[in-house]
C-alpha cells in the first residue's frame, strides 16, 4: 500500500465518518445549538463539558483540554496506535483496508513477532498449569497462600510456576513443534554455552507474566522461593519486551487510571497483586527495576499527559532511595507527582493485607507532595540540632527550593523552615538566592549567553492568545485567506507555543502546494503533537461573530504584531542595560535596535 493510497484512503474514512455517531458508541451525547455535547470519557466530571462538533469533525473537551478529530477520538478512547485506529474505523464504516504490499524481509519479520506473542501465551498457559495442577507447584502454591493470594487471584492474573528444571518447558515446546530460533527470541530459553541446544531461563520460580495495555503477554518475571540470587529475574530484551516502556498490571489499570486521572505506582508484582484485588485497580508496578522516563510517559499519556503520579514504593531504605531517584526521574516531564508514606517500615503488600484498603485510601489522600518529601526527606538525614547539622540540611534544602516554580509554596516552607532548624528568614532566602542565581547562570552558558541576564518567559496576554486563535480559525474557514495571512505575519510571531505550530503547520502546507485545499489541510493537521492538536480542535469549536472578515483578520495580525514588537523591545532594551552596566560598548548597539523596534510599534499605532 503506497503513501498515497493510504493517504487517499484516511480521507475518504475521515469523509464518510460521522464523528457524532462514532462517538456515541462511548459517550452519552445531547444536542445543544450547533454541536453535540456529553460527560467526558477521558477524566471524570459530572457537568457535561466534552464538545462535538460535527460539521468541522472535531471533538474537544473545555475540562481536560482534550480534543482532535475522529482518529484522535479513536485513539484516545481505545487506547491504540494511529493505523489501529484507521483499521478500527475502516470496520466500524464497513470499509475493506487497501493491502499493503510488503517486503519479503517485512513479511519475515512480521510473522516472527507474532510468532514470540504465540510462544509467549503457550508459556504462560504453561506455567499457570505447572502451578495449579502439579505437585511441582505445590511450594509455589504454599507460598502465594502465605502472602494472602488466593486460587481466584492466581487465575485472574495467570500466576505460574517454573519448575525446577533444566528444560522441563524446552522439551515440551519443542515436541509441540516450536522451534529453539523462537525459544531463544522470546526469551523463554538461553544457548548452551558448550554444545547445541538450549536451556530453560526460568526454573523453580514463581512467574507472573507480563502484558502491554492489549492485553498480548511480551515477557515474564520469575521470582525465587528460597534465598537464591537473584532474587527476581525478568525476561530480556525482545522484539516485544523493553522492560524501560512496560509496566506490570498495565492491561488491567489502564481503564480505572484514564477514569480516576491518577496512578498509584509501587516496586513489585505482589505489591500490584495485593493492592488490585483490595480495590485499587489503578495500580501499576515498574518491574522491580528503577522507574523510566518511558514509564512516565506510558502513563501521562493515558490522560492527555494530566495523569497524577502516586509513588508508594517501600518505606525502608532502599524504598525511600527508590522513590528519590524515580522522583528525579519524572519530574523534569512536569508531572503532578505526590508519595505514600507508609508507616512502621512496611510494603504496600504487607500494610494492605494488615489493615486493609481503607486504610490505604487513606494513605493516598495524605500523600504529599514532590516538594514536602524531598523536604521531609532532608531534614531526617541529618541532625539538626546542631550548627553543622543546620548547614548540612540547608545545602540540600536550598538547591530543591531554588528549582521550584510556586512562589507561595516555597514562601511557606521557608517560613516553616526557619522555625524548624531556629535559621532566620533572611538567612535561609540569601542561600536559596546564591542557588538561583547559579541556576541562571548554568541555563545562560548552555543557551551560549555569555552575560548573566535571564529573560522571564511571560504567558501571551489574554487578547493575543484570542487574536492568534481567531486568526488559525478564519484560515480554516476560507482557505483563501491563507495567501492574504502568509504574506503579512510570520510565524515566530505568534507567542503561543501551540498556536505557532498549527500556523507553521499551514503556511508549510500552503508553501508545497500554493493552493492548499480542505482535505490536505486534514491531512497535515495529522501530524500535530498531542498539545497543538487539542488546541487545533479548541479553535475549530470557537464562536467567531463578526460582520468584515478583511477587517478582523488585520485587526488580529495587528494585535499579534504588536505583542510580538513590544516582546523584542523589551528585550533588547534590557540587554542593553546589561552591557552598559557590565562597560561593553555593544550596548549602543542594542539600545540602536530597541529604538528601531520602538519606531515600528509607533507605525503599528498610528
Amino acid at each position: 500500500m503506497k503513501d498515497a493510497i493510504f493517504d487517499d484512503f484516511i480521507d475518504r474514512l475521515r469523509s464518510e465518518s460521522d464523528i457524532v455517531s462514532i462517538v456515541s458508541d462511548y459517550v452519552a451525547l445531547k444536542k445543544k445549538g450547533k454541536n453535540y455535547w456529553g460527560c467526558c470519557p477521558f477524566h471524570n466530571e459530572k457537568t457535561p463539558s466534552f464538545s462535538v462538533t460535527p460539521d468541522k469533525g472535531f471533538f474537544y473537551c473545555f475540562g481536560c483540554q482534550s480534543g482532535g478529530n475522529v482518529f484522535n477520538f479513536l485513539m484516545k478512547v481505545e487506547s491504540i496506535t494511529f493505523f489501529e485506529a484507521v483499521k478500527l474505523l475502516a470496520k466500524k464504516l464497513n470499509i475493506p483496508m487497501p493491502e499493503k504490499e510488503k517486503s519479503p524481509r517485512e513479511q519475515a519479520r512480521d510473522q516472527e513477532i507474532a510468532k514470540i506473542y504465540q510462544v509467549n501465551e503457550l508459556a504462560r498457559d504453561f506455567f499457570h498449569s505447572c502451578l495449579t495442577k502439579t505437585n511441582y507447584g505445590k511450594p509455589a502454591r504454599d507460598y502465594l497462600t502465605s502472602r494472602g493470594i488466593t486460587a481466584e487471584c492466581i487465575d485472574f492474573f495467570k500466576l505460574g510456576f517454573a519448575p525446577p528444571f533444566w528444560d522441563k518447558l524446552s522439551s515440551a515446546f519443542s515436541e509441540r513443534g516450536i522451534t529453539l530460533d523462537i525459544l531463544l527470541k522470546s526469551g523463554l530459553c538461553a544457548a548452551r554455552t558448550s554444545g547445541d541446544g538450549v536451556y530453560d531461563r526460568f526454573r523453580n520460580r514463581i512467574m507472573f507474566p507480563i502484558s502491554d495495555v492489549r492485553g498480548r503477554i511480551v515477557g515474564f518475571g520469575g521470582r525465587v522461593l528460597d534465598d537464591t540470587q537473584p532474587k527476581y529475574l525478568n525476561s530480556p530484551e525482545t522484539q516485544v519486551f523493553n522492560k524501560r516502556q512496560v509496566l506490570y498490571g498495565i492491561e488491567s489499570a489502564y481503564k480505572p487510571i484514564r477514569d480516576l486521572g491518577k496512578v498509584v505506582i509501587v516496586e513489585g508484582y505482589l505489591d500490584a497483586i495485593m493492592l488490585y484485588t483490595h480495590g485499587i485497580k489503578n495500580v501499576v508496578a515498574s518491574l522491580g527495576t528503577a522507574f523510566t522516563p518511558e514509564q512516565a510517559r506510558t502513563l501521562l499519556k493515558l490522560n492527555n499527559l494530566n495523569t497524577e503520579l502516586l509513588f508508594s514504593y517501600d518505606s525502608d531504605a532502599a524504598g525511600q532511595n527508590a522513590t528519590l531517584r524515580a522522583l528525579n526521574t519524572v519530574r523534569a516531564l512536569g508531572a503532578a507527582i505526590r508519595v505514600v508514606t507508609i508507616p512502621d517500615g512496611k510494603d504496600p503488600d504487607e500494610f494492605i493485607r494488615k489493615h486493609g484498603s481503607a486504610a490505604f485510601e487513606e494513605l493516598l489522600a495524605a500523600a504529599q507532595s514532590l516538594l514536602d518529601y524531598q523536604l521531609d526527606q532532608a531534614l531526617k538525614s541529618d541532625d539538626y540540632s546542631t550548627v553543622q547539622g543546620k548547614i548540612a540540611v540547608v545545602g540540600k534544602l536550598a538547591p530543591i527550593l531554588a528549582e521550584a516554580d510556586n512562589a507561595v509554596e516555597i514562601n511557606a516552607h521557608i517560613t516553616r523552615l526557619s522555625q524548624i532548624l531556629a535559621v532566620d528568614e533572611s538567612a535561609l532566602r540569601s542561600e536559596i538566592t546564591k542557588y538561583i542565581v547559579q541556576l541562571k547562570k548554568d541555563k545562560n552558558v548552555k543557551n551560549g549567553k555569555t552575560i548573566n541576564i535571564a529573560f522571564l518567559y511571560k504567558q501571551p496576554a489574554p487578547a493575543v492568545v484570542q487574536a492568534e486563535r481567531q486568526l488559525i480559525r478564519l484560515m480554516c474557514d476560507d482557505l483563501s485567506l491563507v495567501p492574504y495571512v502568509f504574506a503579512k505575519i510570520f510565524p515566530q510571531e505568534f507567542q503561543g507555543v501551540l498556536q505557532q505550530e498549527i500556523i507553521n503547520l499551514i503556511f508549510n502546507a500552503y508553501n508545497m502546494e500554493k493552493n492548499i485545499t480542505q482535505a490536505e489541510l486534514n491531512t497535515v493537521v495529522n501530524s500535530l503533537s498531542e498539545k497543538a492538536n487539542n488546541e487545533f480542535s479548541h479553535i475549530m469549536l470557537m464562536e467567531i461573530q463578526f460582520e468584515d472578515v478583511v477587517k478582523l483578520v488585520d485587526d488580529c495580525i495587528k494585535t499579534i504584531r504588536l505583542a510580538h514588537l513590544t516582546t523584542l523591545y523589551e528585550q533588547h532594551r534590557l540587554m542593553a542595560d546589561e552591557l552598559e552596566r557590565m562597560g561593553d560598548s555593544s550596548f549602543l548597539q542594542e539600545l540602536a535596535e530597541s529604538q528601531r523596534i520602538k519606531h515600528e510599534i509607533s507605525k503599528l499605532h498610528h
